[in-house]
Parts: C-alpha cells; structure tokens; sequence
C-alpha cells in the first residue's frame, strides 16, 4: 500500500475506515462497544493540542496518586503516571499518520515508517516513551485544593497544527486527532469538566498566523458542541518562546500570542495562561520545571473559574495604558494597568520586555528606555520612552521569538505578552 500517495488525495471515509481495520484490527471492536468509563468517579480533563502539551521536560517526574487517572492512548485506564501521552501506544490511526504527516519528506516511506513505529510501540509498552508536559501538575494542584479525584484524557501530538485538529475531519473518526479525540471522550461517558489546549507554535513557525484566529475560534465552538456542553470551560495556554533570532518569524509569532489573547474577548468561559516567562529545554520546549510551574498556572484558573474557590489566580491581561510625564525628571512613560493581578506584580531582576514601533518598525530615536514597578499601583508598570514620536506608534509585551519576560502577580501568574497595540501619543 503507498500510503504517500493516498494521503495525497486525500482519502475518503470509507477508505479510512478501511485502513484503520487493516492496521489496527482492535479500534473497530470499540465501535460496536465503545463504553470505557473510568473506573473511580472523577472530573474529566481533556488534554490536546501539540508537543508543549505532549510533553517534552526532560527531568523526570514518577509521582502517582490513586485519585488521579489517564485514559493511556491505548485506550486503558490507569493511575496516571508520566509520560501521559504514550503516542506510540496509540491505537487510534490519527497519531501513526499525522506523525508520518510531520517527517521530513526524505523520511517519507509509509511502510518502513510502519514497521519503525511497531517498534517504537513495543518499546514504549517496555519503558514508556515520552516527556514530562503540564497535565500531571495540574491535576495534582487540583486534587489537593478540591480533594476531588481527576480524570485525564491525553490526546495531544507534537508538532500538529490547527489544520490537523480540524473539526471537519469529526466524521474521520480515529484516522482524525479531533475525531479520535470526540470518540475517546464519547467512550469515557462524554461528560467532561473542561478542555486544556496547547497549541500554536506550529503556526508561529510556518508563518500561517494570518488564519489561527478564525481556526482556533471554530476549533472551540465545534468542540463544545460534539461534546454536548456549550459554556464548556476552556483553559489554553499562550505559546511561550523559541530560541532562534528570525525577524520575519518573530511577527508571527507575536501575531500568534495577540490572537490567543484577543480570543479571552471573543468567546466566554475561556482562560488563558502564558508560558512567555518559562525556562526550555531546548528550542522550544517548556522545562520540566518549567511545566511544574505552568501546570499550577492552569489549576489556579480552574479552581478559580471552574471550582469557585476564593484566593486562587485570576485571569490577568492589560486593562488600560496612560501616557504620563515623570515630575523629577521630565521623561514620558507608558503607564500600563493590569486587571487580574493577585497580590502585586513581580519581577525576579529588570522588569520583562517592551519594545517601541513607529508604524510597525524600531526606530532608534523612540525606544523603551526602563521598565519598572509602579511604586503607586500594585498592578502597574511604567514603561518610560526616549521620546513621544511625531507619528502613529505601538507597544509590544514579549517580542519577536525569544523575549525576555519575568514578570508575575503573588501567585506566580505571569502577565500575558501582547501587541503590537496603538499607543496614546497625548
């Protein structure tokens, strides 16, 4: 079978199904019984979207608690423990070809592909393949606020896009990641607490920004409604950075961060925390000790939004941004107002990185001269220029691929990067 070439002619349902059967001749049993309750009563995460939510800390993490289960991408319940997403196990075709999808087109021989995945199978069942991601730490920080048992459903892929998780392809059943994503669900009884997501870096990097927006936003509507919840909460995380200095991919991946953050206007009863501040492990990948600490991040917008308990994290975005003059020393700064912020801002060092544009470009005359605190307002920052330019100017929080940013409230939620934005010029 040339798999290559029927990929490239983009195969029809019944085709699908047909190679689904061929190579994995246990995923056609679970449509003529597809129950697979959890076997302890829990609220049910879903977990999706690419490798950040994968997982690919490589410290180690081996900690388990009974009350905390994952739907292994075998489809068997467990105790959840790391790696979640185990995506040689998988039995649903998406995730053999989807991966196959991401090779390098040298690599691009299906069937030696195939036998090499089989083998990766074996192995992982031996010692499970993978890395550390966010969805253990944010159940562990759930369970001990709530002492409620929590469920997972792992069903990201690293390196998919937004095209990948089309909800068109729903009726793709497990030769599609939503498809096999809805079925899993839909398996598990289909009640679920929330979706967690992660996702956009492929994008960024492509340089296909331009359509995430809409992507994203009808990726959210079609999701609550397969799963029958339409004010499903939905906490996503906003991409962090990438350690590589590239103009043109930088704009894109500001063009990302400020979609994400836009979106928090657009539909209710979606949450957003960023990783812009998180160590890596390597180009892109969020650490394991990063993860520990974006994991807690999404557990306090749940308990917050979803549990409704008091003195955890709020969602925190720019509020307001004021032109100000400084009266000992005559200079102008940006005052910008957060809402959301717990306690205070932080920063660990020099407060994080704004840049100055004129029309969409630096201009060494107008630039970001200081950051600092707001000595007046706990969720305040000053952000004090060189000059008010003559002509139409924006600010960005977090810049290009790899901008330093440090700056979160008591709680360790980190402001979110935004802009480009228009700046008050009086």
């Amino acid at each position: 079978m040339n798999m290559p070439v029927i990929m490239k002619i983009k195969l029809k349902h019944l085709l699908i199904a047909a190679i689904s059967i061929c190579y994995f001749p246990f995923s056609y049993s679970q449509y003529l019984d597809n129950s697979n309750p959890c076997p302890i009563a829990a609220d049910i995460w879903v977990l999706a979207g690419q490798s950040n939510m994968q997982g690919a800390g490589r410290t180690p993490d081996t900690a388990t608690n009974p009350n905390i289960m994952m739907l292994n991408m075998d489809n068997k319940w467990m105790v959840a423990r790391e790696p979640l997403h185990r995506i040689f196990e998988a039995t649903a075709l998406a995730y053999e070809k989807d991966y196959f999808g991401l090779l390098p087109d040298s690599m691009k021989d299906w069937d030696k592909w195939h036998i090499q995945y089989l083998k990766f199978r074996e192995m992982s069942k031996e010692k499970p393949m993978g890395g550390v991601g966010p969805g253990m730490f944010f159940a562990r920080n759930v369970y001990d606020a709530t002492k409620r048992p929590i469920a997972l459903i792992p069903c990201a892929l690293g390196g998919s896009t937004i095209s990948q998780w089309d909800p068109a392809k729903r009726n793709w059943g497990d030769s599609s990641l939503y498809g096999a994503m809805i079925n899993r669900i839909k398996a598990a009884g289909g009640k679920i607490k929330g979706l967690i997501w992660s996702q956009g870096e492929s994008e960024a990097m492509m340089l296909k920004s331009k359509t995430y927006g809409t992507e994203f936003l009808r990726f959210i509507d079609s999701f609550r409604k397969d799963v029958n919840a339409p004010t499903l909460p939905v906490i996503y995380v906003q991409i962090g950075k990438f350690n590589k200095r590239d103009s043109i991919m930088g704009r894109a991946w500001e063009e990302v961060r400020e979609i994400q953050r836009q979106v928090l206007t657009q539909r209710e009863n979606v949450y957003m925390v960023t990783a812009i501040d998180l160590p890596l492990d390597d180009c892109a990948h969020t650490s394991t000790d990063g993860q520990r600490r974006l994991g807690r991040r999404i557990a306090e917008m749940a308990l917050t939004n979803v549990y409704k308990i008091n003195g955890h994290a709020k969602q925190i975005n720019l509020e307001s941004m004021k032109l100000c003059k400084d009266a000992a020393s005559g200079s102008d700064y940006l005052h910008l107002h957060y809402s959301g912020v717990c306690g205070k801002l932080i920063s660990s060092g020099s407060p994080g990185e704004f840049t100055l544009r004129l029309n969409g470009n630096e201009n060494i005359m107008y630039v970001v001269s200081k950051v600092q605190l707001d000595p007046e307002d706990a969720a305040g920052l000053d952000v004090y220029l060189s000059g008010i330019p003559n002509s139409p100017a924006q600010l960005v929080c977090g810049a290009g691929t790899y901008p330093y940013m440090n700056i979160t409230d008591s709680l360790d939620n980190a402001i979110p990067a935004f802009g480009p934005i228009d700046i008050p010029l009086k």
